[in-house]
């Protein structure tokens, strides 16, 4: 009798993730990741708009290809796989399925309207290999979740599922960190949902020496006496000690034994530098009180106020979304009973500093850092298909509390508030005040000693009995630029080192590697103006 597998596979911005179960045993047997998108980007909206460029087709073909490579490094016999569920965002899932995305892009019935798009369905939804190019059996059964709305996507349902708040009585604050953060204020089991754009700084872009989770990366900060000591990536992904440096003019005051070398630094370090930068006093109203105005970190990394500016954006789009559902719900934060914290980002950050600066509500008593929940709900759908129909059950009821912050008047008043406090240097005192002027309720007091429960080790819990495997993917894209003089220089201002030069004068780059439209620092330190992105995919 041959063996019945089944597949989990999480669709997640910073890459693909997926396990093969054994039916019978409902165990794992093993698990295989990419460590970055196939797609150009670090965020979603780097991932849509390539795909819009390239074309939907296009994009669905690259994405099955690196989800082949994925299954197959499960090193199992594909012909017995039975099921496979998939779990992400609505870009990744309208990706995978090989459906409309346009409706997610373009905001407006008119623009829609004008540009004939069809808004698809994306309730749960059962398909064929054959239908979507995986490499599995033909006789297999492919489980898609249900979206709450168009941009609150299976991952957000899948973090309510996997947290079960929705059966607790008490008021519950659930996100889940990234990009384009999900976030659900649940009060007696009822939702009220939101997606904040946060923006590319939380996963170090859009910072000047930040980059992609990657060996030398600046991963966090730990304070001692004032001079901090850099936590960062090796090769293995593993983080280590680094060097301990004074962050007001960079001096090292203690040397790291490992000799590990920084070079760059990313979303979670940036949210550490951040918090110990406010602790500290180096950052005061948004404004390095350096004499150079730099934060310095090991090995020449740094952040400068333009950057804090960028990490304020990110920050407010959190601080201004839990207003505004609580607003809405008409509680107080301070009337919030328990944090949650999902995703990677949520899971590996620290969540005092997150605390701290407000990514999480500062009177948050007890938080709870969940892990992959995205990955734990597509392997709960392998496992048991029919609990596709409750998601979508579930779903149904969401959809009447969702809240769209781009059309609401509350988040716009508390967002333009944010913006004067990290743009122009508005007092914070300043800021609760104008709070109170709206009629809103002003930013709770830090909670002094909230309860932090870490449930696992790693983001993914169980790896299975053949253990991890990390798989490389990626295309490589190559153009070549009239004017160009191969100066190198956007080799030189690549911080993912995506971009190579060939003998003849071409330009090559890795969608693995590039982080999209949220960097660019090869187009804008290009001496000669001439490199342009659009021509890696084929635009005239």
């Amino acid at each position: 009798m041959n063996d019945r597998y089944a597949i989990a596979i999480d669709i997640g911005t910073s890459g693909i993730r997926a396990q093969v179960l054994d039916i019978a045993s409902l165990k794992v047997i093993s698990t295989a990741i990419t460590l970055r998108h196939p797609l150009p980007g670090a965020n979603v909206v780097d991932h849509l708009h390539f795909a819009l460029k390239v074309g939907i087709e296009t994009a669905h073909n690259l994405l099955i290809e690196a989800i082949n490579k994925v299954i197959a490094g499960l090193n199992i016999d594909t012909q017995n796989i039975e099921r496979v569920a998939v779990c992400g965002n609505p870009i990744q899932l309208s990706l995978f399925h090989n459906i409309e995305i346009r409706d997610l892009a373009y905001w407006g019935e008119n623009a829609l309207e004008r540009l004939d798009v069809k808004i698809p369905s994306r309730n749960a939804t059962i398909t064929s290999p054959k239908e979507i190019g995986l490499i599995v059996s033909d006789d297999a059964s492919i489980f898609i979740p249900p979206a709450i709305r168009h941009e609150i996507g299976a991952d957000a349902l899948a973090m309510l599922y996997k947290t079960e708040v929705l059966d607790k009585e008490g008021i519950y604050l659930v996100s889940d960190f990234g990009t384009n953060a999900e976030i659900a204020l649940v009060i007696d089991g009822e939702v009220f949902a939101c997606s904040a754009a946060a923006g590319p700084a939380i996963e170090g872009q859009m910072i000047n020496k930040g980059r992609l989770a990657s060996p030398g990366a600046i991963c966090d900060l730990e304070d001692i006496d004032y001079n901090w000591k850099s936590i960062i990536l090796d090769n293995d992904l593993l983080i280590s000690d680094g060097d301990v440096i004074d962050p007001s003019d960079g001096k090292i005051s203690s040397k790291s034994t490992n000799d590990i070398k920084a070079t760059g630094i990313t979303g979670t370090g940036v949210i550490a530098a951040f918090s110990l930068g406010i602790s500290n006093d180096l950052i005061v109203d948004s404004k390095i009180k350096t004499k150079d105005h730099k934060i310095h970190l090991q090995d020449d990394i740094y952040l400068n106020e333009d950057d804090i500016i960028n990490i304020g954006k990110a920050l407010g789009a959190f601080r201004a979304a839990h207003l505004t559902l609580a607003e809405k719900a008409d509680i107080l934060l301070e009337d919030i009973d328990a944090v949650y914290m999902a995703g990677a980002s949520g899971f590996y950050v620290d969540p005092l500093k997150s605390l701290n600066i407000g990514q999480i509500p500062p009177s948050s008593r007890e938080i709870f850092q969940v892990g992959n929940t995205s990955l734990d709900l597509a392997k709960d759908i392998a496992l048991n298909p029919s609990l596709l129909d409750d998601l979508q059950e579930i779903a149904d009821k969401m959809r009447s509390n969702h809240i769209m912050l781009a059309t609401s008047k509350t988040f716009e008043k508390i967002y333009s508030l944010e913006l004067s406090f990290y743009e122009e240097g508005m007092p914070f005192w300043m800021y609760n005040q104008w709070l109170e002027k709206y009629g809103f309720q002003s930013i709770p007091s830090k909670e002094p000693n909230p309860i932090v429960h870490k449930i696992f080790e790693r983001d993914i819990p169980e790896l299975g009995v053949n253990g991890l495997n990390v798989i490389k993917i990626g295309l490589t894209l190559e153009a070549q630029f009239d004017g160009c003089t191969s100066c190198l220089t956007c080799i030189k201002n690549c911080p993912e080192d995506a971009i190579s030069l060939t003998g003849d004068g071409k330009i090559l780059l890795r969608t693995d590697k590039c982080a999209g439209l949220g960097c660019q620092k090869c187009v804008l330190g290009c001496p000669e103006k001439v490199f342009d992105y659009g021509k890696f995919l084929n635009i005239s």
